[in-house]
C-alpha cells in the first residue's frame, strides 16, 4: 500500500531521522516504539508533511511522492491520511459535532446537510454521539480524545498516524481512548501508532517497530519483537520498561457506586479509586 523510502530529517545539527525504509500495507497496524526523543513522532509528521525532510519518497498507489518538497503530488498525498496528536487540538467555541464537521465542509466540501450527517456517525462510532452539542470545556480529555479521533476518521483516511494519543491525558483516563482505537483498528483500518502503552501494541498492532538514534532497529512482528528481540539495543529498552512497569507501587483499590448525567440519561455505575 505505502512504501517510505530514505526519509531522513535533521534539526541544526541533530539528525533525527537516517534514511528510513519502510513498507506498510493496506490494514497494517504498525506500532512504533522507542526512547523519547528518537524520531517518533517526527516520522509521522515528516510523513503528514508537517515537517518537510531534506529526503525522502513516499511510492502510494503506483504514485512516487517527493516528501522532501511541497508540490500539487505531496498536497494530495497529504489527503490521504488523517492524524491524531498527542493534544486534542479542537476548537473551543465548536461543539464536538461542529469540530468534527469543520474539516468536511472545509476540505471535502461537504453540504452542511452531510457533513452533519457523517460527523453523527463518527461520534457515534466512538461512543461519543450523546456528547455532540457540548463544548469542550465540558468534556473529559479522553472525551476530547475521541472526537479527535472521530475527526480524523470522518476525512476517511486510508493512512491513520496516531502520535501519542494517550500521552496528555491522565491514567485513568487512558483506557478509553485505547479502546476505542483498539476498536477502529478492529475494523481494519489502516494505522501507524507511536506508543509508549507497551501492552497495548503488543495486542493491536500486527508489526511494531523498534526506533532508536534515528534509524529502524527492529522490525517484526509483536511476538518476534517482544518475545525474541534480535538486536541488543532492543532488548536493553525492553528491559527497562519492564522494571519501569514493575516499580510501578501496587496500589489498594475501593470500590463505590457512583451517579453521573448524560443528555436525556441518568446512570449509576461500579467505580474504584487507588490509595
Amino acid at each position: 500500500m505505502l512504501e517510505i523510502k530514505n526519509l531522513s530529517k535533521s534539526f541544526h545539527e541533530n539528525k533525527v531521522l537516517d534514511h528510513i525504509n519502510l513498507k506498510i500495507e493496506k490494514g497494517d497496524v504498525v506500532g512504533i516504539i522507542g526512547p523519547s526523543g528518537t524520531g517518533k513522532s517526527t516520522l509521522l509528521r515528516c510523513i503528514n508533511q508537517l515537517e518537510i525532510p531534506e529526503e525522502g519518497e513516499a511510492v502510494f498507489g503506483g504514485k512516487t511522492v517527493d516528501l522532501s518538497k511541497k508540490h500539487k503530488d505531496s498536497l494530495e498525498f497529504r489527503k490521504i491520511t488523517g492524524m491524531v496528536f498527542q493534544r486534542f487540538y479542537l476548537f473551543e467555541k465548536k461543539t464536538a459535532l461542529e469540530n468534527v464537521r469543520e474539516g468536511l465542509m472545509v476540505v471535502q466540501k461537504k453540504s452542511k446537510a452531510d457533513a452533519k450527517a457523517i460527523a453523527l456517525k463518527e461520534l457515534e462510532r466512538v461512543g461519543m454521539a450523546s456528547w455532540a452539542n457540548h463544548y469542550p470545556k465540558h468534556l473529559s480529555g479522553g472525551q476530547q480524545q475521541r472526537v479527535a479521533i472521530a475527526r480524523a476518521l470522518a476525512l476517511k483516511p486510508e493512512l491513520l498516524l496516531l502520535d501519542e494519543p494517550t500521552s496528555a491525558l491522565n491514567p485513568e483516563l487512558v483506557g478509553e481512548v485505547l479502546e476505542t482505537i483498539k476498536n477502529v483498528a478492529a475494523e481494519g483500518h489502516t494505522m501507524l501508532l507511536v506508543s509508549h502503552e507497551m501492552n497495548f501494541v503488543r495486542h493491536v498492532a500486527n508489526k511494531v517497530i523498534f526506533l532508536d538514534g534515528g534509524h529502524v532497529v527492529e522490525y517484526g512482528t509483536p511476538k518476534e519483537v517482544f518475545t525474541n528481540p534480535q538486536n541488543e539495543r532492543t532488548k536493553e529498552f525492553l528491559r527497562k520498561m519492564q522494571l519501569l512497569n514493575a516499580r510501578q507501587p501496587q496500589k489498594k483499590q475501593k470500590f463505590f457506586l457512583g451517579h453521573a448525567r448524560q443528555p436525556g440519561k441518568s446512570l449509576i455505575f461500579l467505580a474504584c479509586t487507588a490509595e
